[in-house]
């Protein structure tokens, strides 16, 4: 049992936490209501030409206007991931599923499953000796190549207006081997499909975007930074931002965590474009080549009381703005059912379908325990086997 003077401890060390972020919040409120304010007369291209580099339009805000769905046919695709270390085994167990909505005119919306509803999932085991940080590197690879190819195949058999995928429509660094790495091979193959994916999508007409669930980018913060005092030298209105320190507040703002507080639902951030350029370290490194230019992000508000979806879409040769108006017009009213969470409806049921579960893993732990024939004690590592658990 905890002493008072323990509890009293844990109390202060919480009032302090929440102080802090109390003072975050203000601050961050403060620096958006001043951009709020002024965010349809700002300019953000206009002699600008680092924000010319990186930015498409100029305004802060735009208006979405969502078009019907009725006679729409949209695909999200989705994968599960569950890993365990035994000794000497890395087992991997992946999952992809596609599901395709069709809207009917009555407002109905019908579901299509690919390959199947209920699909098997994938196993696989790797016996080189890896660290951990190569373990977990090697299950998001064999993931994200369960989804690309899925997304290739799915066009093939059910043809859709847009294709949604779970995550970026590249490779993150994190998941990125080093040169040295035995998975380096494998990361070049992930390259191969995102590239074959765009091609794919352009040959069959197919909108292609990628819808970021939690977005840790700082992209367009860091262009946001370097742009700040020039705009404010043209807007006297933002003065008020030399007296914030503002630059300390935007150090500790996501892009997402910004557009909540500068978009009502209904609105989109710019667009940004997407390349392999150092504007943010998470975006430095090898990246699919082909098209590059063809890739733009932005932010998209939907729900009152969640932060916007961060969409990366895949322009290919079109105009930036036309396809991101198409996309973004189809995605408000799939992403508003719920003020509290927004994600595109298709995605959700996609989720659900890929999902994979702990129950999954035990059932083919002890399948392969008991063909081994070794005790569990010998294969499952001693921090996956403490007593009194």
């Amino acid at each position: 049992m905890k002493t008072i003077r323990e509890l009293w401890a844990l109390d202060e060390a919480l009032e302090k936490i929440v102080q802090q972020i109390q003072m975050l919040e203000e601050k961050r409120n403060s620096f958006a209501s001043i951009l709020r304010s002024e965010r349809h007369k700002i300019d953000l291209l206009t002699d600008l030409p680092l924000a010319q580099r990186y930015i498409v339009d100029n305004h802060l805000a735009r208006q979405v206007t969502p078009t019907e769905l009725s006679g729409l046919r949209v695909c999200g695709v989705d994968g599960g991931l569950l890993k365990n270390t035994l000794r000497g085994v890395e087992l991997v167990i992946t999952r992809a599923n596609a599901t395709i909505f069709e809207y009917t005119p009555s407002n109905r919306v019908s579901a299509i499953y690919f390959p199947e509803k209920t699909t098997l999932p994938t196993v696989k085991a790797e016996l080189t000796p890896i660290s951990r940080r190569e373990a977990e590197l090697n299950a998001s690879l064999e993931r994200l190549k369960g989804e690309l190819e899925l997304a290739i195949r799915v066009q093939d058999h059910h043809p859709a207006e847009l294709l949604l995928l779970d995550g970026s429509l590249r490779p993150h660094l994190n998941d990125r081997p080093s040169q040295q790495s035995i998975f380096s091979r494998k990361y070049g193959e992930i390259i191969e499909l995102f590239e074959k994916l765009y091609t794919k999508s352009e040959e069959t007409g197919t909108l292609l975007a990628g819808v970021v669930k939690d977005s840790r980018s700082q992209r367009f913060i860091h262009i946001l930074g370097e742009i700040l005092p020039h705009l404010i030298t043209r807007h006297p209105e933002l003065e008020p931002m030399l007296h914030l320190d503002y630059r300390s507040v935007l150090q500790l703002s996501y892009d997402s965590d910004f557009f909540f507080r500068i978009l009502d639902v209904g609105e989109r951030s710019p667009i940004l474009r997407l390349d392999n350029s150092n504007i943010e370290n998470t975006l430095e490194g090898e990246g699919p080549n082909q098209q590059e230019n063809g890739l733009v992000c932005f932010y998209l508000r939907t729900a009152e009381y969640d932060y916007p979806l961060r969409v990366e879409v895949f322009t290919g040769s079109y105009d930036p703005k036309s396809i991101i108006e198409k996309i973004g017009a189809m995605l408000l009213p799939m992403s508003s059912d719920n003020e509290e969470f927004a994600l595109p409806s298709v995605l959700i049921d996609a989720d659900s379908q890929a999902r994979l579960i702990e129950r999954d893993l035990e059932f083919l732990l002890n399948q392969l325990t008991s063909r081994i024939g070794y005790p569990e004690s010998v294969l499952k590592l001693r921090r996956e086997r403490m007593p009194f658990q």
